[in-house]
Parts: structure tokens; C-alpha cells; sequence
């Protein structure tokens, strides 16, 4: 039996342990409760430190925090080290660059992206940077103005990809790892009305995948040698024929570069593509999430099997793949309103 950890984000309220650590067996697919942490409200999205030794959280929230926490790997429990301010309202997605020294984040509702230093003491540090978007979009409920929802590494590149929903944009800012500031790469423009939200790069061809929420799509783009993009294809995350509400919300491809993965919350699914050679999707399979509103989920390393977190049931649902795709429920946990599901490795 391996035994791999993984921590999950919430939308629980301050008095409750919206942070939970969680141990998993890759043999039987069972998931346990291994520690929890309260005293942030709605610590939504997470990100985990290249060491495994500390991770970040977003308070997302009026006013948002940002709150960084160490793993006691010896005892299995979780401690808060730090806390700030985050910059705006609503902290909807933090990210740790892969040199471990910045921890970048976006404000949905307050339509900025921010860059913070890491010291190696496992705070968080002094701000070095923040970058206002200005803008709106077609769908008046939902892009009244700016709303960043994603702030993802380009890989093995110092170039953030920034998903704004509110004003249908991918912006690409260059991070300057010695000063902490940023400077815009590119702006692509998506499909009016689509909403951008995450993104996920192919692992060994120039191609990364954009989720639309608003318009349930995937959008397939490839980088050419000159830095410029080419859009590829465009593919409904949702079967022929359905007709009820639903947003799109997490995207993510397999380690071998072959399936790739998204969430559906109404449909309540989870669609699963072949990728061709070129990196384009075919033959969509739709697959229960086991709950309702699938927020995020994560493929748990080997292959064998992807968790899913089910904000609107209150549960994680652990589901098998064979040959990629997604066959079967195997375990729901309860726990209160997750929306972040993520594996924590400790790197010796």
C-alpha cells in the first residue's frame, strides 16, 4: 500500500476547520481525515510550497487574507505561520512559483493580480507588485468589470498565464525574479462571453488548454517558436443535446499527456477527451461526479484515479480511471462545501 497526503480547501466558515489534511490509499481508493485547521474564513484555494513544507491559502472574502501554513510531517499536523492582507476583495486562486521565492495571487471582485516574496522563514512577505485589470464583457450578471479567476506557471518559464473571466482575456505577465514585478508578455483575446477560468499546459507539446465558464468550452491553443498563439479548436464540455444551466470549472490533462479532464457544475460531470497527437480533443466521455457543483479536482499521481470536490453536496468523491478515463465511484466523504483539492509531497 502507498499512502499519499493531500489537503483540501473550503468555503467553511471561520470558527470551522475549512483547512483538512487527508491521507489516501493508492490501493483500495480510500480517503481519511488526518488533521484540520480553523480560524480563516472561507480558506478556498490552495497552493503548495516546491518543498512540501508550507502552502498558502487565500481568504475568499471581503477584504480577503492570505494565510501561510507549515506541515509538521513528523506529527501530521498543519500550523499557521503567517497572515496579511491580500490586496482586494476575494482571493480566488494563489500560486508559488516554481523557485519557491514568490507566491503570486489574483482578486476576483477586486480585479487585481499581486506578487508577494516567500522568505525561507515560511511567511509571507512585503508586496512587490500588483497589476489593476480595467474591462467588462457581454454577460452583464457576470462580467460587470474585471475578474481575474486564475494565475498559472507557464512551464519552465518565468511567464504567469492571468485567466480573466470578466473581460474574456488570457493575460501573460512576465515575472522579474529579482525585483518581484510584472510586465505584460501578451493579451489573447477569447470568444465574447466564453469567461476564461483555469487552464492546464499540455506536458510535452507547446499546447494548453482554456476553460470557458461561462460558455462550457475548451478552447485548445498552441505556442509557436516567435512567442505568438494560434487558436487550435474550440469543444463543448457538455453532450449533444443538454439544455440545463451549467459553468465549467476545473481543467487538467493526465501525466502522460493523453486524456484531459473537466468539471461540469450542473451537469454535474466530469468529461474526459482523448488527445490526439497534435493536441487536439475527440471522443468526449461524460462520467457522474458522485455530487453536485464539482468546484475542482485533482488526478492523484500514477494514473489510477481522480478526486473530486463537490461544493454544493458537501463531498469528496473518489472516482477509479482505466485506461484514463473515469469508470466508477469508489468512496464519498463528507465534508463541508470543498473547493480545492490538492496532493502535498514532502521533498527530502
Amino acid at each position: 500500500m502507498a499512502v499519499l497526503y493531500l489537503l483540501t480547501g473550503s468555503y467553511a466558515g471561520r470558527e470551522e476547520k475549512g483547512i483538512k489534511l487527508w491521507q489516501f490509499d493508492t490501493d483500495s481508493g480510500a480517503l481519511e481525515q488526518v488533521d484540520g485547521v480553523s480560524g480563516i474564513a472561507r480558506p478556498s484555494f490552495l497552493a503548495i510550497h516546491p518543498t512540501g513544507e508550507m502552502f498558502v491559502s487565500g481568504s475568499e472574502d471581503f477584504n480577503g487574507e492570505l494565510a501561510s501554513f507549515e506541515m509538521d510531517w513528523e506529527s501530521g499536523k498543519i500550523a499557521e505561520c503567517s497572515r496579511r492582507d491580500g490586496n482586494g476583495d476575494h482571493p480566488a486562486y494563489v500560486t508559488i512559483d516554481r523557485s519557491g521565492e514568490w507566491l503570486l495571487s489574483v482578486n476576483y471582485s477586486g480585479g487585481n493580480v499581486n506578487v508577494f516574496r516567500l522568505p525561507q522563514d515560511r511567511t509571507i512577505g512585503e508586496q512587490t507588485d500588483s497589476v489593476q485589470h480595467e474591462g467588462s464583457g457581454p454577460n452583464k450578471e457576470r462580467q460587470d468589470a474585471a475578474h481575474p479567476h486564475s494565475v498559472i506557471q507557464v512551464p519552465e518559464r518565468d511567464l504567469f498565464a492571468v485567466s480573466d473571466l470578466g473581460t474574456d482575456a488570457i493575460y501573460f505577465y512576465q515575472l522579474h525574479p529579482e525585483s518581484g514585478k510584472l510586465s505584460l508578455h501578451q493579451a489573447l483575446h477569447a470568444e465574447g462571453g466564453s469567461g476564461p477560468r483555469h487552464l492546464a499546459y499540455h506536458p510535452d507539446l507547446p499546447v494548453f488548454y482554456s476553460l470557458g465558464e461561462l460558455s462550457s468550452t475548451i478552447t485548445v491553443y498552441s505556442f509557436n517558436p516567435d512567442d505568438s498563439i494560434d487558436q487550435m479548436q474550440r469543444v463543448s464540455l457538455l453532450p449533444a443535446g443538454y439544455k440545463g444551466e451549467n459553468t465549467a470549472a476545473e481543467v487538467a490533462v493526465s501525466e502522460d499527456g493523453k486524456i484531459l479532464y473537466a468539471s461540469n457544475r450542473g451537469h454535474d460531470s466530469i468529461v474526459s477527451f482523448e488527445i490526439g497527437e497534435d493536441g487536439r480533443l475527440q471522443n468526449p466521455e461524460f462520467t457522474s461526479s458522485g455530487g453536485q457543483g464539482p468546484r475542482h479536482f485533482t488526478l492523484v499521481p500514477g494514473g489510477d484515479w481522480l478526486i473530486v470536490a463537490n461544493e454544493k453536496s458537501d463531498s469528496l468523491t473518489v472516482l477509479k480511471l482505466e485506461s484514463g478515463r473515469p469508470v466508477g465511484l469508489v468512496q464519498e466523504v463528507e465534508t463541508d462545501s470543498p473547493v480545492c483539492v490538492k496532493f502535498i509531497e514532502r521533498i527530502k
